[in-house]
């Protein structure tokens, strides 16, 4: 069983290729990938309420609808590998992550869990120490062995527009048929490389030439909307 966060992380796109790999190696394999909707909480007194308690909020169908288009997008990314669809297959749950992962693993009696882990990067470190991590939650309660994919160090850009071409060409494929609208501030602030704080000048200068690259190459074109630059990969 495969963990897969929401926003398809590249710690999660490593262990999708761990578990590729697992898969062509040992044809019996059957993969479930899970995706979890933390439940929403309102702490609001209501009729039968006391002051203080929390109350779980029903799922919206847009949350319903996001889960269901990454389980597709992470079942694509085993049948580009010709494996059929029919050892792959799709579960939503609705609650606590850790919880929700162990609690179906042992339901259904899987003799593997993997999930991502999303770095040792000081923010990362920081919330782990405040709240926890997923992934040592489910290693610690998982009812069977449990594979923990770090994310691939970053590498840091020593060429900005380089950095913001690679990144906007990588999100145009996994985009492909979808309208895309883009500024170079947004390209800036989007794509930023880890290691800055915040898009400046020259960030937003280095994003400008990636864009107006990828219109000479023919992947954008440019329009300009009330006096400001628009690039539109259609």
């Amino acid at each position: 069983m495969l963990g897969i966060d929401p926003a398809i992380s590249p710690a999660t796109r490593q262990a999708i290729t761990k578990v590729r790999e697992l898969v062509e190696q040992a044809p019996a394999f059957h993969v479930i990938l899970l995706t979890v909707i933390p439940i929403p909480y309102t702490a609001s007194p209501s009729l039968g309420m006391y002051v203080g308690q929390i109350q779980p909020l029903p799922i919206t169908t847009e949350q319903r609808r996001e889960a269901e288009e990454v389980l597709k997008r992470a079942r694509l990314e085993f049948q580009k590998y010709t494996i059929s669809s029919e050892r792959i297959e799709m579960m939503i749950r609705v609650g606590e992550p850790a919880g929700e992962i162990v609690r179906a693993a042992r339901e259904l009696g899987v003799d593997l869990i993997v999930v991502g882990s999303r770095g040792e990067g000081f923010r990362h470190k920081l919330r782990r120490l405040l709240v926890g991590s997923i992934s040592r939650r489910v290693l610690a309660l998982a009812p069977c062995p449990v594979m923990i994919v770090m994310a691939p160090p970053i590498a840091q850009p020593g060429d900005l527009v380089a950095w913001y071409r690679k990144a906007l060409t990588a999100y145009l494929e996994e985009q492909t048929g979808a309208l895309a609208v883009f500024t170079p501030q947004q390209v800036a602030t989007m794509f930023l490389p880890a290691s800055k704080k915040k898009a400046g000048r020259k960030e937003v200068a280095a994003a400008t030439l990636a864009l107006e690259h990828l219109v000479n190459s023919g992947r954008l074109c440019r329009h300009e909307v009330e006096g400001q630059l628009r690039y539109v990969n259609d």
